[in-house]
């Protein structure tokens, strides 16, 4: 008895980035990353968004204001914003939803801290 082979009912998937999203951003990474992003939170212990509303709160992750998918710098003393917790996670799904869309600024900011781009 021979198997016959079925075909496929689904259709092909579009592709979830566009070409003018890089998928892999250059940036430092290992030991050296790890001590320039410590040294970046030295300099600068609090978190900028709490600030902002006037609170105080510790940073805790050196974020990239511009994501380096969106085509931003590395170089955290030019692209480098200190955020708490808090702060990154509502501003990661914010660009999460945008890169989704299409790319960066493809939907209006949900979190409030892309002012003016």
């Amino acid at each position: 008895m021979r198997l016959n082979s079925l075909k496929t009912s689904l259709n092909a998937l579009p592709p979830r980035l566009s070409a003018a999203q890089p998928i892999e951003a250059n940036r430092v990474r290992g030991s050296a990353g790890v001590k320039r992003r410590a040294g970046f939170l030295a300099n600068r212990p609090l978190c900028s968004e709490c600030d902002k509303e006037g609170k105080t709160r510790i940073a805790t992750i050196a974020d990239h204001k511009t994501p380096l998918w969106a085509g931003g710098a590395d170089d955290l003393s030019v692209n480098g914003n200190p955020l708490c917790y808090t702060h990154h996670d509502a501003k990661t799904a914010c660009e999460a939803a945008m890169r989704a869309a299409g790319g960066w600024m493809a939907t209006a900011c949900t979190c409030g801290q892309h002012r003016g781009k």
